[in-house]
């Protein structure tokens, strides 16, 4: 066996090895009692065959009819205890697939959301959603597999040769030739399948993430006649997993057939013998009959063993991908240990540089120094790709720096606990994004402990009252997945008064009030700098409207601050400044 492998071998053992000690031990009660079903299905199985015997020598050999009914009611109860079993161990099989497909599918997700926001960067959000789903159902299966319906056909199948050996030992040892065969044609298309397998979940998440894109961006499909386009996109990813499925279909299809026609032979051989050993050697046709009938059903068993080793296979590869997924250490430092003090501090960037890992181009941002008091209202311009949203992602600590300090409340945001620097940062971002409900559960997401006069200053400052007053249903009206019930103002607004009753130390608006109209932008401005004497607010914007609210303005470009002054200095003396907003100047 070459070193490659032994390599795949080991891992698909040690992965084995882990799902089951990870899955039964904490449900070892409920394995129990499906053990239990496993035993008397097996046991039962190997008892109907045998009954065979009984049916042709004590009825038709021996021509008693009182034995007919002894032996008839004896099937019956064997063929009862038998299905109950079988009706047991399957509800027990399927529950128990459920249960640890829930519970990986709950780690990975956490562990996905778990994971810095570069992880998410460029990615289409189906995609993680198909591997949650595909890689949890993949364990759950390999569990089952593995530690039900694997042992359950495998003592079935002891069970079946046990009562082949019973009536002719010498043929059973013959028979047996074919399960060396079985297993060398397992390994060999164990083998070929982990090679299909490994690209089969990032095909399958190619898949989701084509078609959804298309449904998320339908009004741009309608609105350009993309149509094709999208049909086209959508037809590739299906042909390609549809290529990688029947490729797999292809190679574990083929056990069964070979199976049937080894068996085939087998068979016929037999059917020679015994005839020999009845007509000569004095044995009973109830015995063949016995042999014939376990030997028939062992086939059964052997050839689910044969399509099972195949898919578990398939199973362990992508139970491996889960693995190397939940063991992925954060990209980003771990998480501080300090709390931020009660009292307003300042938000200060002392000579920060930040460079993406996966581009190589300049990095996005390069020495930037500023500093933001409490009280203070920050606008930060630029063109696009000047370094803004960096800039901010640092701030929210999505980020840590390549060099330089950022700090808050004079510490280090690397030294700050998670929940800490959560609960200390407020996002208002362009694209609002609200969870399928209602307006006053989306509300509350920004501080779930809030009181009813808590609420209604949050909508008070988010000038929201107007839209609850033509909703249908006011805070308790839902609003659809994403918001999807709202217009793009309303949504903005939701998302102003939930942030506002975060009560956190930093409120970051990034192009936060792009769809509000004049009136409205100038009725939460004003309410912003009535109710946060206290806090520092950061204004993303290309609106010149916005620049009127504020202190100060921070100029970006290239990366590196090129004006850090109020408006009016900025207006008589920086040439960066003055192209960007040229036309609002000249108006």
């Amino acid at each position: 066996m070459k070193t490659g492998e032994k390599a795949a071998k080991a891992s698909s053992v040690s992965t084995a090895k882990r799902l089951l000690k990870e899955s039964l031990a904490p449900r070892w009660k409920l394995y129990l009692v499906s053990l239990v079903c496993m035993v008397g299905v097996s046991a039962f199985t190997g008892a109907l065959a045998y009954s065979t015997k009984l049916i042709v020598n004590e009825v038709f050999v021996s021509e008693d009819a009182n034995a007919a009914f002894y032996v008839a009611g004896l099937i019956v109860l064997i063929s009862l205890f038998k299905s109950g079993f079988e009706y047991a161990n399957a509800v027990i099989s399927v529950t128990f697939q459920r249960v640890v497909g829930a519970s990986y599918q709950r780690m990975l997700f956490r562990k996905l959301l778990d994971k810095d926001v570069l992880h998410f960067s460029g990615k289409n959000p189906s995609e993680f959603m198909a591997r949650v789903q595909q890689l949890g159902a993949a364990c759950s299966e390999a569990v089952v597999n593995l530690s039900n319906k694997l042992l359950t056909e495998s003592l079935t199948l002891v069970a079946l040769v046990g009562v082949m050996v019973m009536q002719d030992p010498l043929m059973s040892l013959i028979s047996c030739v074919v399960f060396p065969l079985i297993f060398w044609l397992v390994s060999n298309l164990s083998k070929r399948v982990r090679r299909v397998a490994a690209e089969e979940t990032e095909l399958n998440a190619a898949y989701f993430a084509a078609g959804t894109e298309t449904f998320h961006g339908v009004r741009t499909v309608k609105s350009y006649g993309l149509e094709d386009k999208s049909h086209r996109k959508f037809d590739e990813a299906i042909s390609r997993l549809e290529d990688r499925i029947l490729g797999i279909a292809r190679i574990t299809a083929v056990t069964v057939p070979l199976l049937q026609f080894l068996g085939g032979l087998i068979l016929g051989g037999f059917v020679v013998y015994a005839a020999w050993q009845t007509l000569s050697q004095g044995k009973t046709p109830g015995e063949f009959t016995a042999f014939i009938t376990a030997f028939l059903l062992a086939y059964q068993p052997a050839e689910r063993i044969s399509k099972l080793l195949v898919n578990i296979q398939k199973n362990l590869v992508q139970a491996e991908r889960m693995y190397e997924i939940l063991e992925t250490p954060p990209s980003r430092h771990s998480d501080g240990t300090k709390d931020f003090a009660a009292e307003p501090g300042a938000l200060v960037f002392d000579d920060v540089s930040f460079a993406y890992v996966s581009k190589t181009e300049s990095p996005a941002l390069s020495h930037v120094s500023f500093t933001m008091q409490p009280g203070e209202k920050i606008a930060l311009v630029g063109r696009s790709g000047a370094g803004k949203s960096t800039l901010l992602d640092l701030v929210m600590r999505f980020y840590d720096p390549s060099a330089g300090e950022v700090r808050l409340c004079d510490l280090d945001l690397k030294e700050v606990r998670d929940e800490a620097m959560r609960n200390a940062v407020a996002l208002i971002s362009q694209e609002v994004f609200l969870f399928d409900g209602t307006v006053r559960a989306n509300i509350l997401d920004g501080n779930p402990d809030a009181t009813d006069e808590d609420l209604a200053r949050a909508i008070e400052c988010a000038a929201l009252q107007p839209v609850l007053d033509i909703l249908p249903d006011g805070l308790d009206t839902q609003v659809g997945p994403n918001g999807s019930a709202l217009s793009g103002g309303q949504k903005q607004r939701v998302g102003i008064a939930r942030a506002v009753l975060k009560d956190a130390k930093v409120y970051v608006f990034d192009e936060a009030t792009s769809a509000l109209d004049v009136e409205n932008e100038q009725r939460i401005m004003e309410n912003l700098a009535r109710g946060f004497a206290d806090k520092i607010i950061l204004f993303a914007t290309h609106r010149p409207s916005t620049l009127q609210y504020v202190d100060k303005i921070l100029m970006l470009d290239g990366g590196e601050v090129v004006g850090f002054d109020t408006q009016a200095a900025l207006e008589a003396g920086n040439e960066h400044f003055q192209t960007l907003f040229a036309a609002a100047m000249d108006g």
